[in-house]
């Protein structure tokens, strides 16, 4: 059971990519004051996984009773996104964001910090809720985001305290991290992608 709880946080986790997202919010870190910042994040971080935990709850009834798609269907489709996200970010790094995600200065900051939440999340907490309990599912997905926080706030913490020349050698890292994240990001996908077609395939 404990190493279900930690292959499965540490997939959900690595699909939330925080280690990307700390560097697209380096803009945001600047403009806002401290305490303005982390509101921002925890409300971000409060509605994200409100709605992650709805999906788990809900989205296999929303998905397969409404709408008639199969699970495996599901779970082939969130692969091949998760793939092509992955590809973004073993290419670019953390500009993959960029393209992703949007630009900042346009969105609500509310929803677009760190834990937005994207095609690749919401079939994940789906699938999870299928296969697990509601009571697992929920923690995997608490624990997950409150991880992704607290990375997200050591990132600014250090990063507030570092000097400018500092600061660019710090993003650098942090910009490799992005790209090796990528490659867990897509071993995830194709496992889904490979799990799904295996699925079909039996029945």
């Amino acid at each position: 059971m404990t190493q279900l709880f930690l292959d499965e946080a540490l997939s959900f986790f690595v699909i939330l990519n925080p280690f990307a997202l700390c560097l697209y919010l380096t803009g945001l870190m600047d403009e806002l004051e401290d305490h303005e910042f982390i509101r921002v994040i925890v409300w971000a971080s409060i509605l994200s996984l409100s709605v992650f935990v709805l999906f788990a709850f809900m989205g296999h009834l929303i998905v397969t009773r409404i709408f008639g798609v199969d699970a495996e269907a599901l779970r082939i489709f969130g692969g091949i996104v998760i793939g092509i996200i992955a590809y973004g970010y073993v290419t670019r790094g953390f500009r993959a964001v960029e393209q992703l995600r949007g630009n900042l200065e346009e969105l609500p900051s509310a929803i677009a910090v760190p834990f937005m939440v994207g095609a690749g999340s919401l079939t994940k907490a789906i699938l999870m809720g299928e296969r697990q309990s509601s009571l697992f599912s929920v923690v995997v997905i608490t624990v997950s985001v409150i991880a992704g926080f607290v990375l997200i706030m050591v990132f600014w913490g250090i990063r507030h305290r570092l000097r400018r020349v500092q600061e660019k050698v710090f993003d650098r890292y942090i910009n490799l991290l992005s790209r090796i994240n990528g490659l867990l990001l897509g071993a995830v996908a194709m496992d889904m992608i490979v799990t799904g077609i295996r699925d079909v395939w039996e029945a």
